[in-house]
């Protein structure tokens, strides 16, 4: 309903949420067009934030950037520099010994694992290399198919045989590490990818790094050429639409505003989309319905440890038998392959889907407490060095869909009149580059049907 004091405002297109996908498409528009990007909140980057402390940051939304394509390409446009993960390796820590993820032979030799775990262990590692290599084959429409096959079937199909406790800690694990949710809450193809990129070497992934200075120097550099396009505390209350037009309706700090438009980007995520849109058609609903968020706790801790360290060249470690974290993110070691190593560091610590929910129940205090207790098993040489902790709870990072539900992706590729839908729920692989090649290809349309 109109509000009779709201302000009446137009534009050529409105782009609703300033996450990734919605800062590079209002940036893609914004030379030729008139753009407006509101955002509820009142900093701009939604699910890509970093915290910084002095030499080190620590990102506490998404954590990584790797891929190809339009992301890669703003951050060239801003002259952002990498710092390269390719020369470092995942870890995995089980029964108190830490050994190289990326190295099976040395996980079945050197890891305190029972014997019959050690056995499944070989058994499903070998199935998740295979079915990744199909996955990534160069054979795009082979690739497909055999996605689509995967798609009907969760995540703890890829452990069918698996007996041993062991071994169902282990990828429950990597499952709340790497999406955020139970084996059997998602599709196997996108569990089977995300493991799949962990046991890699870092250096067979492409662009594979982190912006000096988190993530959030890309998306800040965004809203920083926006300017007074980003409207921030502008939450959305409701988008209307008939066939070549949009209404937005807003609330801003002083008050309601109605903002009318030829074109509408709805870059917010799938709950929210629902909310501010009752006349979705049913298929529409349906689609952004079944898109679901994994959900973490995350601790950023500053360390203030001297002199090279036995975790610098690792970029992650699991941590699959702990109480409370399941994985450790070593952002500085993007920093340590040029240059003295400067003193301090930058973990975090993270747990995703149940391990979440569990610790959602604690205050930051207790979360600190745990975390920092666990972290000192695995690297007594901390203890004492901690400099700053930052407890985050996140309720929805990485996008994912329950077996036999992620068809639903090409309705939303479909522009609904004058309304499209942008984020990383859209992409092929749910990431910080999906989600910009799709707000940058939305934008792309857009300037074609206006011309």
């Amino acid at each position: 309903m109109v509000e009779e004091n709201a302000r009446e405002q137009h534009c050529e297109v409105v782009v609703v949420g300033a996450g990734a996908a919605g800062l590079v498409g209002g940036a893609t528009l914004a030379p030729t067009t008139d753009v407006v990007v509101l955002e509820a909140a009142t900093k701009p980057g939604g699910r890509v934030e970093s915290v910084r402390h002095g030499d080190y940051w620590l990102n506490i939304g998404a954590q990584f950037t790797e891929g190809a394509g339009p992301l890669f390409d703003v951050i060239d446009k801003y002259k952002i520099k990498l710092g390269s993960l390719a020369d470092t390796r995942a870890g995995l820590y089980l029964k108190g010994r830490l050994v190289a993820a990326d190295d099976p032979m040395g996980i079945l030799v050197r890891s305190r694992m029972s014997l019959a775990a050690k056995v499944e262990l070989a058994s499903v590692g070998l199935r998740l290399r295979r079915i990744f290599k199909r996955l990534m084959n160069e054979n795009l429409d082979e690739a497909a198919k055999y996605q689509a096959f995967l798609d009907t079937h969760s995540g703890s199909w890829l452990m069918r045989g698996v007996k041993t406790d062991e071994m169902r800690a282990m990828f429950n694990a990597w499952a709340g590490q790497w999406i955020g949710c139970k084996p059997e809450e998602t599709a196997a193809s996108q569990l089977a990818i995300s493991i799949g990129f962990a046991l890699e070497k870092a250096a067979n992934i492409p662009n594979f790094a982190l912006p000096v200075g988190g993530n959030q120097t890309f998306t800040d550099a965004l809203a920083h050429e926006l300017g007074d396009r980003l409207r921030l505390g502008a939450e959305v209350q409701s988008i209307t639409w008939t066939e070549d037009r949009a209404t937005v309706r807003y609330v801003d700090g002083q008050g309601p505003v109605t903002l009318a438009a030829r074109r509408v980007i709805v870059a917010v995520p799938a709950d929210r989309a629902l909310a501010i849109m009752p006349d979705l058609p049913d298929e529409y609903r349906e689609a952004l319905r079944v898109t679901n968020y994994g959900r973490y706790i995350l601790a950023g801790i500053f360390t203030k440890e001297h002199g090279p360290q036995r975790w610098d060249d690792y970029y992650a470690i699991s941590t699959p038998d702990l109480p409370s974290f399941q994985a450790i993110f070593n952002h500085a070691a993007s920093l340590r392959r040029s240059g003295p190593r400067k003193p301090g560091g930058a973990l975090v610590c993270l747990a995703g889907g149940p391990r979440a929910d569990e610790l959602d129940k604690l205050s930051d205090e207790q979360i600190e407490t745990a975390f920092l207790r666990d972290l000192f098993r695995i690297l007594p040489e901390l203890e004492g060095k901690i400099d700053r902790v930052v407890v985050k709870r996140q309720p929805r990072v990485v996008s994912y869909w329950a077996p036999g539900t992620r068809s639903a992706q090409e309705i939303l590729r479909k522009p609904l009149g004058p309304i499209q839908f942008a984020g990383d729920h859209l992409a092929d692989l749910p990431s910080l580059a999906g989600a910009v090649e799709s707000g940058q290809g939305d934008a792309e349309n857009i300037l074609q049907a206006l011309v």
